[in-house]
């Protein structure tokens, strides 16, 4: 009988489609911080052996995204409010370096491009879809670290934008965080134009304190709301005549 075997190429291919599947998930907020991966489990669920998705959660843990408990495998990262500070420091600092080089060599088409952005954005706040700013947000930023024409600095903005896509996609389709969002861009683009490094500074510092008091400001409402929800159920009276103790026979 003729035995069939997976090649490299094919396995690479797996890889990539898990760790892709797996990305997404984490960062799009499907997959909450605090859970843990089981090889088996994942393997069962995605119908691939055990390979791709070891080697996926390996490069999902290089990246930040996981944490590696021994014997136990893979735990999502959830983010503290020290995480978030210092991330936003880092990608302040980065993209502020990203905008000054992209407005040395960002083109007329790439332009226009942030133009047309800026007025789909305009379109979408006027007939209220603000659903599609998640889309629109990543477009814009994508097309200024692709206009820096170094693949290593686009990996690294795009890596850096992503840890927070999860909190920006549970805010940004409020009306007052899209206009946020919409204003910040249009700075930006105005200050690309200006060709001044100290504009173009100045607007992604401005954007991103913004994006970053936004987020700190939802993180604390949901803990609030998570200690309210356990508080009542601790406080929540037990009906006169409920029979706290196991029935007989019970498991």
């Amino acid at each position: 009988m003729k035995i069939l075997k997976t090649t490299k190429k094919e396995t690479n291919s797996l890889t990539e489609r898990v760790y892709r599947e797996l990305r997404t998930a984490i960062i799009t907020g499907k997959i909450n911080g605090g859970t843990r991966l089981v090889e088996s489990n994942l393997a069962a669920d995605m119908k691939v052996s055990r390979t791709p998705i070891r080697e996926a959660l390996h490069t999902l843990s290089l990246e930040g995204l996981l944490y590696s408990i021994p014997r136990a495998g893979y735990i999502v990262e959830e983010m503290s409010d020290y995480d978030i500070q210092d991330l936003f420091t880092t990608r302040m600092t980065i993209e502020q370096i990203a905008a000054c080089l992209a407005m040395e060599k960002i083109t007329e088409e790439e332009l226009k491009r942030l133009e047309f952005n800026i007025q789909k954005t305009d379109e979408v706040l006027e007939s209220g879809l603000t659903e599609k700013m998640t889309d629109l947000d990543i477009e814009f930023h994508g097309i200024i670290y692709k206009a820096t024409r170094s693949r290593t600095l686009f990996q690294i903005c795009q890596t850096l934008s992503d840890h927070t896509l999860k909190y920006r996609m549970a805010m940004i389709h409020l009306p007052v965080m899209s206009q946020k969002t919409r204003d910040g861009h249009h700075r930006i683009y105005e200050a690309i134009l200006s060709g001044v490094r100290s504009n173009v500074n100045e607007a992604i510092q401005s954007h991103l304190q913004l994006a970053q008091e936004d987020i700190m400001d939802l993180l604390e409402r949901q803990r609030h709301e998570a200690f309210i929800a356990t508080d009542t159920r601790v406080l929540m009276p037990v009906e006169h005549g409920t029979n706290l103790s196991p029935k007989k026979g019970g498991q």
